[in-house]
């Protein structure tokens, strides 16, 4: 009789650690350019002193929306009321007016990628927000004139604290993917953390060895 067998690798099976189900904002905690964990209350207090409007500033890829989820996320745990939208188009200014329109008194409203809309529809928010009396917490890749809350910038430092915490790092780390390839990724990224954490899943999946085989034995 003939029997089967499955040719197994250790690590055939294992899932990439770089996915965006682990990677995306909110999978992790908001870091610093060096890796250290940010204070959400410390950065909210900050909120309370700079005024009721202000952004997060930064360039593609600095972790900017991962840090407006982690403020809104705490925000809501203080029992606050949160409005989120994301622009993708100055279209979407009027699904931000929406939220800004049924914000309730102190609520906070946060939108990402403000820069997307045009300077006069970005006046009307910040006017609809005042007579309202909500606050305004959004990111921007350039100056918009909201004082900043916080400026946000990469370095390897940080992409290799980012790897550190993604699923099994002590399986994979050091033999899939090592300390060069993060500076490679950086590197080639310009600085963009999104675009070396997609280039680390494309180095991962491509030393992944192969998924088990079915060989014939006697």
């Amino acid at each position: 009789m003939t029997r089967y067998r499955l040719a197994e690798h250790p690590d055939s099976a294992m899932l990439n650690p770089f996915a965006s189900r682990y990677t995306r904002p909110g999978c992790l905690p908001p870091l610093d350019h060096m890796g250290r964990c940010i204070d959400a209350d410390d950065i909210l207090s900050a909120f309370d002193h700079v005024g009721a409007m202000a952004s997060i500033r930064g360039p593609h890829g600095a972790g900017k929306s991962t840090l407006l989820t982690h403020l809104a996320d705490r925000w809501e745990d203080r029992g606050m009321a949160v409005e989120r939208v994301r622009l993708r188009t100055g279209a979407d200014m009027s699904q931000a007016m929406a939220c800004i329109a049924r914000a309730p008194d102190a609520g906070l409203v946060c939108i990402d990628s403000w820069e997307l809309a045009g300077g006069f529809a970005r006046w009307r928010a910040c006017r609809k927000a005042r007579s309202v009396g909500c606050r305004l917490l959004v990111t921007e890749h350039r100056r918009t004139g909201l004082p900043v809350l916080v400026e946000c910038r990469t370095t390897a430092a940080l992409l290799g604290e980012i790897v550190s915490r993604l699923p099994d790092h002590h399986r994979w780390f050091g033999t899939l993917i090592d300390s060069a390839d993060i500076e490679a990724a950086f590197a080639l990224s310009g600085g963009n953390l999104r675009e070396a954490i997609a280039e680390l899943y494309d180095r991962f999946e491509r030393r992944l060895p192969p998924a088990p085989s079915l060989l014939v034995g006697g």
